[in-house]
């Protein structure tokens, strides 16, 4: 599947400034089948600082998947999209971009700025969880990546 059988736990990092979002991502990870490694960052600046610190030589402690908000403080996930793939030991790693917004210039750009996918989040509760629940199972447990990437 996505990942070795010789792989450890896939790591996922939501960066994610609301705590009612955090915690929404993590119920819906929760519910996967999948063991997952979850760290939710809750700010630009800090997601960028520890991003850029990982070198190539520490590659079990890169993410294989990053949940992007894109209203952030101190780095908009825009800058910070943009930092994972020009700044960071592992620029092929898929960047979802889950946010409230629905403009289409955002879309655009986050695509321009190669993101693999972007979701709206959904007001409801229940879909919420399940939209991530669907994320976490494609993106982890579906997707086959490029073995040069794992």
């Amino acid at each position: 599947m996505g990942k070795p059988a010789n792989s450890s736990i896939p790591r996922v990092f939501v960066v994610e400034d609301n705590p009612a979002d955090a915690r929404l991502v993590r119920e819906g990870v929760d519910a996967t089948e999948h063991p997952i490694d979850l760290e939710v960052i809750n700010s630009g600046r800090e997601a960028a600082e520890r991003l850029t610190a990982m070198g190539a030589d520490t590659l079990e402690h890169h993410p294989d998947l990053i949940l992007l908000d894109l209203n952030l403080p101190g780095k908009s996930g825009f800058d910070l999209l943009e930092t994972i793939r020009n700044g960071t030991a592992f620029p092929d790693v898929p960047v979802v971009v889950v946010s409230s917004s629905e403009s289409p210039e955002d879309i655009n750009r986050v695509y321009e700025l190669s993101a693999n996918a972007y979701v709206t989040k959904p007001a409801d509760p229940d879909d919420y969880i399940g939209m991530i629940h669907a994320t976490i199972d494609f993106w982890i447990a579906t997707a086959t990546r490029s073995p040069s990437n794992d």
